[in-house]
């Protein structure tokens, strides 16, 4: 296995160190003067997988891996994200690299904009604690929790029939 980690890896770093070409974008006459923004609206969504070459099904079962492997890895797709100028945002602190691994490589298909100019913030967190590929490591629920709060501030504030204002 640590053959085909290795091979991984490079392959890895062959799509960050040659990332794809900048999406050609016409953009309109009146965006001309503003490439960024007629980036961000005319690029289209593709998954990483698309971007990259990469297929998902070619990383390892995570029951597969094993020692500083995860980690090795984790390392060669932050350097992929690098090179499309993705930033991962939501990554719990605490989380560990296998388990930031499971969340990276599972959610490979998930479409994002190659944005060379401005970069694009990336989160995974589905903010459901059922669905979130971050687990057990996610604070989502407490931020649903915090929210349903929210909510229920605002709606006996709205039930209110004087306010003092």
């Amino acid at each position: 296995m640590e053959r085909y980690i290795s091979q991984l890896i490079e392959d890895l770093d062959e799509v960050a160190n040659n990332p794809p070409p900048k999406p050609y974008i016409e953009p309109p006459p009146h965006m001309y003067n503003d490439p960024v923004n007629a980036e961000l609206a005319l690029v289209p969504f593709k998954t990483i997988e698309e971007w990259t070459g990469i297929k998902q099904e070619v990383f390892p079962d995570i029951t597969q891996l094993q020692g500083n492997q995860w980690g090795r890895l984790n390392d060669a797709i932050f350097r992929v994200y690098a090179s499309l100028n993705l930033e991962l945002i939501d990554a719990p602190p605490d989380i560990p690299p296998e388990a930031l691994y499971e969340a990276l490589t599972f959610c490979w298909d998930q479409p994002v904009q190659y944005l060379p100019s401005s970069g694009m913030d990336l989160e995974l967190c589905t903010y459901d604690h059922e669905t979130c590929p971050y687990g057990e490591y996610c604070d989502c629920q407490n931020d649903r929790q915090e929210n349903e709060q929210d909510d229920q501030v605002l709606s006996q504030l709205r039930d209110i029939d004087e306010l003092p204002f």
